[in-house]
């Protein structure tokens, strides 16, 4: 679908302001002192409550991984697409290769994108693998890229440490043990995805592509790197539209549906999109911080106000998470 084919509100979004999606550095985060990681932590709840939105810098993840995973990346689509649908993912297979056509994340349009999609890795003999449980099957990897599997795995190790990281600073900015978050994330339902999104055919306003079309995520919070193309927009509260440019090294944290449920909606998911606008192929590499499959989530009680109600029911993690899965792969159900 290209930007003819859709309102004006696609049009080109207004250039970020750091005051719409502050940057912050977590390095006093991760070494200071109390009162520093106190500030961190207050910066943080700030922005998730504000936004929903922030850019995180000194997080700790080597440039040097964050660089070889894109190369990894673009090596699995440098090849024939009948090379990456050795790796596609299936019915009864969420992981792997996903064709571009099956992505519209829950919006209203989008699907300028393909992607690899990995999770948690558990032993065999593990009983929810032993049982086959929705979401836990293991990884598929390429065959013929020898390099592919040790840098995602490396790369996938240091964002679930950084995860852990924040999920520390979110319990601190909510007034909670920083340990809070932790029973919930035993065997998390995490997924990271090797996205690629193809360029336009030109610059004209009517061939720019779409890739992902306007949607909230699902899960409980996105860590997002970007490489150097752009393609990022977010909504405001008044509903204008921004570009949010890449920022060397940094990630991109937004808030996902679960976690504002969580918190009762003090933590605010918001809606974004990727337009590519340049003439070259976008990639990106966005980690989504799900929790485990055997949990209930329920509105935090002990961070709600005396008189406070609970805006959100009580949900079940898996069922969440495997519709969510479901409608993803509704193409192989039509025959496609």
């Amino acid at each position: 679908m290209t930007i003819a084919d859709l309102p004006k509100a696609y049009e080109k979004a207004k250039s970020v302001d750091v005051a719409d999606i502050p940057i912050i550095d977590f390095a006093p985060f991760l070494n200071g002192t109390p009162e520093e990681r106190r500030a961190v932590a207050d910066a943080i709840g700030k922005a998730c409550e504000e936004v929903g939105f922030f850019y995180l810098a000194n997080h700790g993840v080597p440039q040097e991984l964050i660089d070889a995973t894109f190369e990894a990346s673009k090596s699995f689509y440098a090849q024939p697409f009948a090379g990456r649908m050795k790796s596609a993912a299936t019915l009864e297979h969420w992981r792997g290769y996903v064709p571009s056509k099956l992505e519209a994340e829950g919006g209203t349009v989008g699907g300028a994108i393909e992607t690899y999609r990995f999770m948690l890795d558990l032993a065999p003999d593990d009983p929810d693998v032993l049982a086959g449980k929705p979401l836990h099957l293991p990884n598929r990897w390429p065959d013929d890229l020898p390099a592919f599997k040790p840098t995602v795995e490396a790369y996938f190790d240091a964002v679930m440490g950084l995860s852990k990281n924040l999920r520390a600073a979110f319990a601190m900015a909510l007034g909670l043990p920083e340990d809070y978050f932790e029973p919930y994330y035993q065997k998390p339902v995490v997924q990271l995805s090797l996205l690629h999104y193809r360029p336009p055919a030109s610059l004209r306003e009517e061939d720019i592509e779409i890739g992902a079309g306007e949607h909230r995520d699902t899960g409980a919070f996105t860590l997002l790197m970007q490489d150097d193309t752009g393609g990022l927009e977010v909504q405001r509260k008044d509903g204008e539209w921004i570009g949010a440019p890449p920022v060397k090294g940094a990630y991109v944290i937004n808030i996902g549906n679960v976690m504002m449920k969580w918190t009762n909606g003090r933590f605010v998911s918001t809606m974004h999109r990727v337009v590519n606008r340049a003439l070259k192929p976008r990639y990106s590499i966005p980690f989504f911080a799900n929790p485990d499959y055997d949990v209930t989530i329920a509105p935090i009680a002990e961070i709600m106000k005396p008189g406070e109600k609970a805006e959100f029911e009580p949900f079940e993690n898996g069922p969440y998470m495997r519709d969510f899965y479901d409608k993803g792969m509704a193409y192989l159900r039509k025959g496609q």
